[in-house]
């Protein structure tokens, strides 16, 4: 944490209070908060620890701000809008704000997807990775699920498109609803090459990846595929799981139904997509673009990546 930090932080009234490694400092009115993320910090190390492969014993940091405008004066660098959290992985520090009508449990979710990427850097010895590889470990050790993913995943294999790797390899898109796409195909890549691996290879992949090997170099040699092999075999699993083959293969009742859910929620967001083509015509875009936002507050809590 920054000198300015502490010294904004001693003069805002602010507190603290300390569990195993982990130093918790949270505005007036925040504690609730704090004390959730208090009892979640010690099992969120635990588990980060084993799916890693590694242990992590340097101290931990984390800001609880109260408002939008103290936590952009807190945490270090620029952020996106949406952004409702950020870890500095190299300061060992996560900065969290409030996000209107969310739950504890959604709160502290946040949490586990900043502290996976303070523990990922370390674990990678601070090498670089590509960025939809580390978002993707830290969406996947969070926690973090809804049935947003699953109609983005439908929209993949209903559509045949998806946002390129090789473009999220250093930086997600500005705007929030491509940024939430990258996210989560980035999440079900990981969870795809985990698997394919393995527990014991995929261990195997980040002592490499720790030692300075070419991330693709390294996924080549250890899973004995090129990298657009596995992006086809990634896209196959999502077709089958998430499109409209789940209905021709007959696998039953039940992915019928889900897979029609998918649709008709495709359907809804192509409409919503044509309407808002629309509007770009008329002299009330603007404040019928306020509008959909204020309605898509309802999803915020999904949107904490940062």
């Amino acid at each position: 944490m920054t000198w300015l930090s502490l010294v904004l932080i001693a003069l805002s009234g602010w507190q603290g209070m300390e569990i195993n490694n982990f130093r918790i400092w949270y505005a007036p009115g925040m504690e609730r908060f704090a004390r959730k993320i208090m009892a979640q910090a010690p099992k969120a190390k635990k588990a980060l620890e084993k799916n890693l492969g590694f242990n992590f014993q340097e101290p931990i940091t984390i800001v609880i701000s109260s408002s939008d405008e103290n936590f952009k004066t807190l945490q270090a660098g620029k952020v996106a809008e949406w952004a409702s959290a950020v870890a500095s992985p190299e300061q060992r520090t996560i900065f969290l704000k409030p996000i209107p009508r969310i739950s504890s449990e959604d709160f502290s979710t946040i949490f586990r997807h900043e502290l996976a990427h303070i523990f990922i850097y370390h674990r990678l010895g601070k090498q670089r990775v590509p960025l939809w590889f580390e978002e993707g470990m830290a969406v996947l050790w969070s926690g973090e699920f809804s049935f947003t993913r699953l109609e983005v995943l439908a929209q993949i294999g209903l559509s045949g498109r998806y946002l390129s790797f090789s473009e999220l390899e250093r930086g997600f898109p500005a705007q929030r609803e491509l940024a939430q796409i990258a996210y989560l195909q980035s999440e079900d890549f990981t969870s795809y090459l985990i698997d394919q691996l393995g527990e014991d290879k995929f261990i195997k992949f980040l002592d490499q990846l720790s030692q300075g090997e070419d991330f693709y170099f390294a996924l080549s040699q250890i899973s004995g595929k090129d990298f657009s092999e596995l992006e086809k075999d990634w896209f196959k699993r999502v077709r089958l799981r998430y499109g409209l083959s789940a209905i021709l293969t007959g696998s039953g009742s039940l992915w019928f139904f889900i897979t029609l859910l998918f649709l008709l929620a495709y359907l809804k967001k192509r409409k919503r997509a044509l309407e808002r083509k629309a509007l770009l015509e008329s002299e009330f875009y603007y404040s019928e673009e306020n509008d959909e936002e204020q309605d898509d507050d309802i999803m915020e809590g999904e949107d904490k990546w940062r």
